[in-house]
């Protein structure tokens, strides 16, 4: 299916190219589209990401418990201020959830960050592109989480109040092949319901790593490992 028809608002303003690897083995990038005017917060934030600049200060959360699941938690903890000065990206983060036609789920980052707090901001509308539609790219509303969403097919639950979402960009039409790609690796999705994977940001999410032999966190991952190598921000024009 074509790419989404843009909007009146829904300008590109900015691209970013995403160099992955699968199976350890180089892949073709995906390219996104950032509509910076439709949700100007939204997509600042993401482009920070995207370009390695986001500042977000270590994890203070109570439930100290939560943080301790994964079975690296306590080495996370104590490198987090030792690496406090280095800004967040997405290099060497993963493709952590591919629920099948329905959303593939990237910015699970890398260990060095893994106790981040993610930085909140003003919620805003967002443009006339939605979650819900092919290729959209979506970012938690607000803010408060590194990872972001992609539509692989047209999907109206990611629309819903309870995801927040608000979409930032697309996949360029010409790297729509690459996202089926990615949509039709195999996944691990036999012992929980599509109702119990938490949302964007949700605590429970952020603790998961993808080697913990924790059935619980071991839900709609792909089985084959999908790593974001390198990323990189241009102009409109791409690249």
């Amino acid at each position: 299916p074509p790419s989404p028809a843009l909007a009146a608002d829904d300008a590109v303003t900015a691209t970013v190219r995403l160099e992955l690897n699968v199976a350890r083995a180089p892949y073709e990038p995906l390219r996104l589209e950032i509509f910076g005017d439709a949700a100007p917060a939204s997509a600042a934030y993401f482009l920070k990401l995207a370009s390695g600049a986001l500042d977000a200060s270590c994890n203070e959360a109570e439930d100290q418990g939560l943080q301790r699941a994964a079975a690296s938690a306590r080495a996370q903890e104590r490198s987090c201020l030792d690496y406090q000065g280095v800004p967040v990206g997405l290099q060497n983060s993963a493709m952590w959830r591919l629920v099948p036609d329905k959303r593939v789920d990237f910015g699970r980052v890398d260990s060095t960050f893994a106790n981040r707090e993610p930085p909140k901001f003003a919620e805003e509308p967002g443009g006339l592109l939605k979650p819900s539609q092919r290729g959209a790219v979506s970012v938690r509303r607000g803010g408060g989480a590194f990872e972001f969403t992609i539509a692989p097919r047209d999907n109206p639950a990611l629309d819903k109040a309870e995801e927040n979402l608000v979409c930032v960009g697309r996949v360029a039409a010409a790297d729509l092949p690459v996202l089926d790609a990615l949509n039709a690796i195999p996944t691990k999705k036999d012992l929980v319901s599509l109702s119990d994977v938490p949302p964007l940001g949700a605590k429970f999410a952020r603790a998961c790593e993808y080697a913990n032999p924790d059935a619980s966190c071991a839900q709609f991952k792909p089985l084959k490992r999908v790593v974001v190598s390198g990323s990189a921000v241009g102009g409109r024009g791409g690249g």
